[in-house]
């Protein structure tokens, strides 16, 4: 099987870092990830909200063709991943959610259960389906979710 190239953005809590060299490794088997994503470790020294929004992340999403939102314990509490989910949407950029292994389902952030497209576990059979256009909806522990509501236009 021939790997597909994916251009993704991944939103993230600062702290939830570490999962991303593992996810990118989990589906490198079926996708080819070339990312985007901001790394608080490689610090950019910004302070100013709107240039951080606008002039580094804004071009970053424009650039991937998904969003993958990476769910834990902090992430819904976090502005600039809520952002990034909206900035996606109205950019029509596919957005899948991932819970990573300490998720639950009161994690999600509100704008990705409104707008999302695919929110699975961390298996890899589930996230490369759905990066390659799934739409499953899964619970932290696998089972079947209902989506509440479909996307529309922002």
């Amino acid at each position: 099987m021939t790997n597909i190239r994916k251009n993704i953005f991944i939103s993230h809590y600062g702290g939830d870092e570490k999962f991303i060299e593992p996810f990118k490794k989990q589906v490198g088997s079926g996708i080819n990830v070339y990312d985007s994503s901001i790394i608080e470790t490689e610090p950019n020294k910004a302070t100013n909200e709107h240039y951080i929004k606008y002039n580094i992340l804004a071009p970053k999403i424009d650039w991937a063709g998904t969003v993958v939102v990476l769910i834990g314990p902090e992430t819904k509490n976090r502005d600039y991943v809520n952002w990034e989910i909206e900035y996606a949407v109205r950019h029509n950029k596919r957005l899948v959610g991932i819970y990573l292994p300490n998720a639950a389902a009161e994690d999600i952030p509100e704008s990705l259960k409104k707008y999302g497209d695919s929110l699975v576990t961390w298996n890899k059979t589930k996230m490369i389906n759905a990066l390659s256009g799934g739409t499953e909806w899964q619970t932290p522990l696998g089972g079947q979710r209902q989506k509440s509501v479909t996307r529309g236009i922002c």
